[in-house]
C-alpha cells in the first residue's frame, strides 16, 4: 500500500470509528509508531483530524471556537479519556443533560456518531458540537453568559430545568472533598447544578483524579445524589474506598 492510499484508508477507518487509538492504527496498517505519527500529522495539516493524548478523532465544530475563549479549555490526557468512556454509557435516544466545562465538551466529543438524542445543556459550544446531527434534539439554556466556560449559568438557567425529567446526567465538578463534596469556583454555579441534578434519573460525576481533595470557593455538597462517578485510575485509594463506602459507583476510564 503506498503512502497516499494509506492516508484515505487512514482517514476512513477514523471516519467510521470516530475515535481510534493511534496504536490501534499502527497495527491495522501494519507500520511503525513513527510512522504512522507522520500519517496522521499529515492527515491533521489538511483539517481532517486531530491527535490527542494517543487518540485520533475527526476534527470537530471545535475548530469554530479557537480564539473565542474555548481555547483555553485544552484537556488533559485524563479528561480526553474519561470523555471517551462516559460517551460508551450513552446510547441512541437517549435523553441527557451535558454540563459546561472540557471534561463534559470531550464527552461530547465523542457522541458524534448518536443518533436521536434529546440534549440539554448551557454549553454553547457542545450545543453546536451535537447540533451538528439533524437527528438530534438539542436545547440550550439561557441564563448569565460565562466567558471561562463558554456557557449559561445562575437562576435563568437553573429556571430551564423545571418540569423536565432526562435520562442521565454528565455533572462536571470544579473540585471534590470529602469535607464539601463537590465545589464550584463562583455561588453563582449552584442554581443550574442543583436544577440539574433534579432533572436526572441516574447522575454521573465526571471528574478526573485531580479534582479529589480539591475544595473551590461555592461548597455544593450532593454526593448523596450522585450515583456514578467516571474518573482515571490515577485517583488515589483512600477516595475510592470513600465512594464505595458512599455507594457510589466508581467507572474508570481506559488508557488513563
Amino acid at each position: 500500500m503506498d503512502q497516499k492510499t494509506r492516508w484515505e484508508s487512514i482517514y476512513a477507518r477514523v471516519r467510521d470509528l470516530k475515535t481510534v487509538k493511534l496504536s490501534d492504527l499502527a497495527r491495522t496498517f501494519d507500520v511503525s509508531m513513527p510512522t504512522i505519527r507522520k500519517d496522521v500529522d499529515a492527515l491533521e495539516s489538511d483539517g481532517l483530524v486531530e491527535r490527542v493524548h494517543g487518540l485520533v478523532r475527526l476534527k470537530t465544530l471545535s475548530y469554530m471556537f479557537d480564539g473565542t475563549g474555548v481555547s483555553h479549555l485544552q484537556p488533559s490526557a485524563a479528561k480526553v479519556w474519561i470523555g471517551v468512556k462516559a460517551a460508551s454509557l450513552v446510547s441512541d435516544g437517549d435523553s441527557v443533560i451535558l454540563d459546561c466545562g472540557a471534561t463534559t465538551t470531550e464527552l461530547a466529543k465523542n457522541l458524534l456518531d448518536r443518533r436521536q438524542l434529546r440534549v440539554v445543556t448551557n454549553a454553547l459550544n457542545i450545543a453546536m458540537l451535537l447540533g451538528n446531527e439533524r437527528s438530534n434534539r438539542v436545547m440550550l439554556t439561557g441564563g448569565q453568559f460565562m466567558p471561562e466556560t463558554i456557557a449559561a449559568s445562575g437562576e435563568k438557567a437553573a429556571a430551564f430545568f423545571e418540569g423536565m425529567f432526562a435520562d442521565k446526567l454528565f455533572l462536571a465538578a470544579g473540585g471534590v472533598s470529602k469535607e464539601g463534596g463537590i465545589s464550584y469556583p463562583d455561588f453563582i454555579d449552584l442554581h443550574v447544578k442543583h436544577a440539574m441534578i433534579g432533572a436526572a434519573k441516574h447522575v454521573y460525576l465526571l471528574a478526573d483524579s485531580q479534582k479529589f481533595g480539591r475544595r473551590e470557593f461555592a461548597t455544593f455538597g450532593a454526593m448523596d445524589r450522585v450515583h456514578t462517578v467516571v474518573t482515571d485510575r490515577g485517583l488515589a485509594t483512600e477516595y475510592v474506598e470513600w465512594l464505595d463506602k458512599s455507594g457510589i459507583d466508581v467507572i474508570f476510564a481506559e488508557g488513563s
